[in-house]
């Protein structure tokens, strides 16, 4: 699966990614991926459980067998 980073006009191929998660921040939450040993935000949220919903919701596309998402945020 692919996901589009609407923000970086950007792709980044899950086969790739070893790990997603949700990191707090002082103010937020940032939904993270390691990729090739480097780790890169996919999009940030105003709350902890915003990110972890759009973490849930990739990996229920990922499980339906979605080909791209669109990460608009």
């Amino acid at each position: 699966m692919w996901i589009y980073l609407e923000h970086e006009a950007n792709c980044i191929n899950t086969d790739h990614v070893s790990r997603l998660y949700v990191e707090p921040t002082g103010s937020g939450a940032a939904l993270k991926a390691d990729l090739s040993g480097k780790t890169i935000m996919l999009g940030y949220y105003d709350n902890r459980d915003a990110a972890r919903a759009a973490l849930a919701e990739l990996v229920a596309l990922r499980e339906t067998g979605a080909a791209v998402v669109k990460l608009g945020k």
